[in-house]
């Protein structure tokens, strides 16, 4: 059995409206849904950035790509983007077979994550 994803906010400079999370464990049919549901809570109004780290992500199936979908549709609703840094070699695969590279703003790393969003957006 692996352990369920978490979700933890995550300190950065960043603007107000971005929010960093970091996801651990594995994302699955047992626990998308909670994730989504802890995504939505954890964003506030002002929020129009989502930068995920999946540092500690090693497992998501076909729901938790179905959720992570979700997220993104959520943000592009707030005229805004996901952005996820740090996958390991095993979620790069699945994103790359699966098509996910072109529908996320991908980053090797938090640092080059936070960077990206603050290169390219500014709050209204």
């Amino acid at each position: 059995m692996t352990a369920a994803v978490v979700l933890t906010p995550v300190s950065a400079p960043v603007a107000d409206h971005v929010l960093v999370v970091a996801l651990d464990g594995a994302l699955d049919y047992t626990n998308a849904e909670r994730l989504r549901q802890d995504v939505e809570a954890a964003l506030g109004e002002e929020h129009r950035e989502l930068v995920l780290d999946l540092s500690g992500m090693d497992f998501c199936d076909s729901t938790g790509i179905r959720i992570l979908l979700s997220v993104r549709k959520l943000m592009q609703e707030r005229d805004g983007a996901v952005t996820m840094a740090s996958l390991n070699a095993r979620l790069a695969r699945i994103f790359k077979l699966t098509g996910l590279t072109s529908a996320f703003t991908l980053a090797a790393s938090l640092a080059e994550a936070v960077a990206a969003v603050g290169a390219r957006s500014t709050p209204r």
